[in-house]
Order: structure tokens, then C-alpha cells, then sequence
């Protein structure tokens, strides 16, 4: 009962304007205050958790993917999309789902994916003919990525909060991510001519990154040239490099966050010269607020999941589910219910660190891994980034390529409806999908 007068309390606090740490913090003083925890366990749980070494990974990768963000790999990447989709039927709007992939393995973020792809796409694939409401739309739809290919930072957040391993995370989650982007570009071939005009259909054949002022180095003078395909080999060694240093027993995942950061400012400054060093260091400071809120974060919200912890709540929730059905698959599609309606209204991280306490014991009720639960939370994540009212990776997009918010939905409801949701499905039931190729290197 107390608990749950604190989570509604918590609600009530972020509803209200209260920042996320500074809500669960509040919670976590009412829990304390009826006597159900220690106000040590404050101090303790966070000098533990800002201790930790695996702590440091999360900064180096957010700095690292910033960046990458800032150092013109979109650029190339759009250009080795559109050579690839050049003929396929609906290859201007195909590339996008391809290139949140690419660039969504570098940078491991899906907002950076939304804001740059919006950036360095809409301007001139408008001018082709296509409909910037969908343009926005797929390319909201197609961030998550950024959360499915590895490296990506919520993979470390999960590992933080149970006993899976990091390299075991990444690699779960490239089966599901293929599968999802491949989803779209059937979806998008079905439905981009609605959002096409048909007075520029000789328009289509060409590159959106010919003429775009994004480009640091024409299309036609990079093929004579081959500087285009030694930016590409620059660009697609750093996950080579990262993923196979992991894989391969080489460095931890907090050495491959710095291997990230310093590639990053290699590329930026010297490869792709988009990167001054004066602005070098206005990406590391914005690197650096970005990680400062989630430094306040996890103490904040990590006291609140550890209070409910020692006072067994996560198996007093996995008891009520039990009790509402002990049927395998009706208890999983509650908790992707759960998942999928708390993915509107709290972030992603926060999702992470209070709930996956909660859905570990009712998940090995289940039959769920840590692995598989693990891709649940993901792709749920992902999901919740495009659905209102949360939807960061939405608003984002609506901001960037200024439509209002409410002109994305229609066009991106079929990706939701017939891309995200199946992929949420077939995670939830098809575990293979999720641990085959993990299992494959790692035992758990």
C-alpha cells in the first residue's frame, strides 16, 4: 500500500513539472518516512553506484556519440545508402530506415538519430517530391534503432541493474533490429507513393546527397576520386573496432566507450575536418550536461528500486500477476502490456532502473531470460519514443523538420501498427530471435 501511494505520489510529481530525480527522490523520503527504509541507504546506494568503473561507460558512450553526431558520418552514410536503394522501388525514403541502422551503431542513440537524420535528410529529399510530414514520420519511426544496434547505452543501463553481461546485451539485440528495419522497408514500399509527388517521378533516381550542403564532397567527384569509399572504411571500423575489441576479450565495454570518444574527435577533426577543436570542446561540454543529468538520475531512482527490493516487492508483484493468470503467454503479454503503456508517459532509462527489478521474478515465471527480457524492455522503449505523450524521438523530429506533432501521426501509425508492434510480439514469443546469437559466444 505505502508503495503504491509513493509511485502515484512519483506520478503526481512528474506530471506536475518536478524533474524525474527530484520526484523519485520524494518517493523514496515518503517510503523512508513510514518506516519501510533507512535514509542510510541514500548515502550508500549512491556512492556505490557513482563508484562503479561499469558506471563510467555510460559518459564515454554519450560524449562519444555526440561526437559522432557533430563529425559528418551521416553524410557518407546517406550517400552509401542511396547507392545501395538507388534502384529500388521507393529508394529515397528506403535509405532512411537503413541509415538510422548505420548511424544509430555509431552513435547509440536514437534522439541524435532523429535530430540528424532530420537535419541532413528532409531538406533535400523534400525537394524531390516526398511528403515532409512522412519524411518526419519514417524517420521518428526508424530512431529506435538507436536503441537496437549495437553499441547503445541502454544496454549498459540494463546490465547496471541485473547480472547480464554487456557484450551478451549488444549482441541480442542485432537479430530484432535487422528484422525491424527490414519491416519498414516493406512498409514504406507499400505506402511511400501516397506521400510522393507524382509530377517529379525522374526525381526519384537521384541522390539526395548530390547537391545537399550537408555534403562535404559531391557524390561524382567522391566516385573518381575514391575518397568517398575511404570515409566509408574510416566510418564502419569504429563498431568493427568496438564490438570486436568487446567480443573479442580486448578492452570492457568502459574502455570501448573511450575508444568511442577519441574516434569520434579523430573523425570530426582530422578525417572529416566538420569538427574544430574550438568546437571539440563545446561537444565535450554538452557532453558533459548531458551526462550530469544522468549521474542525478540513477542515485535518485536506483534508491527508490533498492527500497522496494529489500522490502520484496518485485515478488509480491510477480504474486498479484500470478494471480491474475499462471498462464505463460497471458503473463507475457501483460508485461508487455505494462511496458507499452509506461513507455507513454516515463523515459527510457527510467524504465530501465525502476522497472526491470520489478519484471525479473515474473519473467523467470515465464520462462524469460535476462537476455530476452532485456530486448522486451528495448524494443518497448523504442516503441514508447514514437508514441505521445512521451515520445522524445517524435518530438524531435516535429521540431527539427518544424510540422506540428499532430500531422505525424497518420503517416506514422503503419510503422507503429504493422512494424513496431509485431517486432514487441515476436521478441515476447520467439526468444530465439533474441539469445541464438548471443548464445553463441555467451553461456547464461
Amino acid at each position: 500500500m505505502i508503495f503504491s501511494i509513493a509511485a502515484l505520489l512519483i506520478l503526481v510529481l512528474i506530471f506536475t513539472g518536478v524533474a524525474v530525480p527530484l520526484a523519485f527522490l520524494g518517493g523514496s523520503f515518503f517510503v523512508a518516512y513510514m518506516g519501510l527504509g533507512s535514509t542510510g541507504t541514500f548515502a550508500t546506494n549512491s556512492f556505490y553506484i557513482l563508484n562503479s568503473i561499469s558506471m563510467l561507460a555510460i559518459p564515454l558512450f554519450v560524449v562519444g556519440g555526440s561526437l559522432i553526431e557533430r563529425s559528418g558520418i551521416a553524410n557518407v552514410l546517406i550517400r552509401v545508402a542511396d547507392k545501395m536503394l538507388r534502384n529500388v522501388k521507393g529508394g529515397l525514403t528506403a535509405t532512411i530506415p537503413v541509415v538510422s541502422c548505420f548511424f544509430g551503431a555509431l552513435c547509440g542513440s536514437a534522439l541524435a538519430t532523429a535530430n540528424t537524420l532530420s537535419t541532413a535528410m528532409v531538406p533535400e529529399l523534400e525537394k524531390k517530391g516526398y511528403n515532409k510530414a512522412y519524411l518526419a514520420a519514417l524517420i521518428a519511426a526508424s530512431s529506435p534503432f538507436g536503441f537496437m544496434i549495437p553499441p547503445n547505452v541502454n544496454a549498459i543501463i540494463f546490465a547496471s541493474v541485473s547480472s547480464a553481461s554487456v557484450g551478451a546485451l549488444f549482441m541480442a539485440t542485432i537479430v530484432p533490429g535487422i528484422i525491424w528495419a527490414g519491416l519498414y522497408l516493406v512498409i514504406n514500399r507499400m505506402i511511400y507513393k501516397h506521400y510522393y509527388n507524382p509530377e517529379q517521378p525522374e526525381l526519384e533516381a537521384e541522390s539526395p546527397a548530390a547537391d545537399s550542403p550537408h555534403s562535404a564532397v559531391p557524390v561524382t567527384e567522391v566516385q573518381k576520386t575514391g575518397k568517398f569509399w575511404l570515409e566509408l572504411i574510416v566510418a564502419g571500423l569504429m563498431p568493427v573496432i568496438v564490438l570486436g575489441g568487446i567480443y573479442g576479450g580486448v578492452f570492457t565495454a568502459t574502455e570501448a566507450g573511450a575508444i568511442t570518444c577519441l574516434y569520434g574527435a579523430v573523425m570530426g577533426v582530422v578525417v572529416y575536418k566538420r569538427l574544430s577543436l574550438k568546437q571539440l570542446v563545446g561537444v565535450f561540454t554538452k557532453g558533459v550536461k548531458d551526462v550530469s543529468a544522468l549521474v542525478i538520475m540513477f542515485p535518485m531512482t536506483l534508491i527508490f528500486s533498492r527500497l522496494m527490493t529489500l522490502n520484496h516487492i518485485p515478488e509480491l508483484v510477480a504474486e498479484v500477476m500470478l494471480g491474475i493468470t499462471n498462464n505463460r503467454i497471458g503473463l507475457i503479454l501483460l508485461i508487455d502490456i505494462l511496458l507499452f503503456l509506461i513507455g507513454f508517459f516515463l523515459d527510457g532509462n527510467v524504465i530501465i532502473l525502476t522497472l526491470v527489478p520489478l519484471l525479473t521474478p515474473i519473467a523467470s515465471a515465464c520462462g524469460i531470460d535476462t537476455i530476452q527480457l532485456a530486448v522486451i524492455v528495448f524494443v518497448s522503449i523504442g516503441i514508447g519514443s514514437i508514441t505521445p505523450p512521451m515520445a522524445t524521438c517524435l518530438m524531435a523530429c516535429s521540431r527539427v523538420c518544424d510540422v506540428p506533432i499532430h500531422k505525424l501521426i497518420k503517416p506514422i501509425m503503419p510503422f507503429l501498427l504493422f512494424g513496431a508492434l509485431p517486432i514487441l510480439l515476436l521478441v515476447s514469443f520467439v526468444p530465439q530471435i533474441s539469445t541464438w546469437l548471443p548464445s553463441l559466444f555467451y553461456s547464461f
